[in-house]
């Protein structure tokens, strides 16, 4: 049996990029069996209600329950790649909150500005998942990933998206490469 679990979800609640409300992603991962479902919106947690209640409400439907991971994709002002961050327990959920909170303070309403450092201060607990970009700049992925490697974080990934566009093939292999050489680094 294979599991399969779809995470780095954008519901409508990441404005302009979006477009799903996250009761219909509940529904839409009930209905083809996956084993989770992981929302993680733009510097907000702010669809985690719904998607809960979704789940909860027994008259909507719901077959199968996925298990619902709860997180939030970091955007940084600071040139630091895009991060899925998951918390593993309550505590590191709180620290999630705050590090929003801390980015959303320092911005104009509606915005949150982070930067690396902040996410050095609340990363106890928290999985954690580097989102290259299209263009892939291995420099700067093997920095974050090393400095991600000094955390207290739980857990620390490099994402491989697939983005359909006729070069997929070569673009795994580049970022497969990339990760065998963090790890390495890691390892010496």
């Amino acid at each position: 049996m294979t599991v399969y679990a779809e995470i780095g979800v954008t519901t409508n609640f990441s404005f302009l990029r979006g477009a799903s409300h996250p009761q219909e992603y509940v529904h839409k991962a009930s209905r083809y069996g996956l084993y989770a479902i992981g929302i993680a919106d733009h510097n907000t947690l702010a669809c985690v209600f719904r998607a809960y209640a979704e789940l909860g409400n027994k008259s909507r439907n719901v077959r199968y329950n996925p298990k619902l991971l709860v997180g939030s994709r970091l955007v940084f002002s600071d040139g630091t790649p895009d991060i899925l961050a998951y918390p593993c327990d309550r505590a590191a959920y709180g620290r999630l909150c705050r590090l929003l909170s801390k980015g959303k303070l320092r911005a104009g309403k509606g915005e949150c500005l982070l930067q690396f450092d902040d996410l050095a201060e609340f990363s106890e607990g928290l999985l954690l998942v580097v989102m290259p970009s299209y263009r892939i700049e291995a420099k700067t992925i093997l920095r974050t990933l090393d400095a991600l490697s000094k955390l207290a974080a739980e857990g620390i990934w490099l994402a491989a998206t697939m983005f359909f566009h006729g070069d997929d093939k070569r673009r795994m292999g580049r970022l497969d490469r990339i990760a065998v050489t963090a790890s390495t680094d890691r390892d010496e």
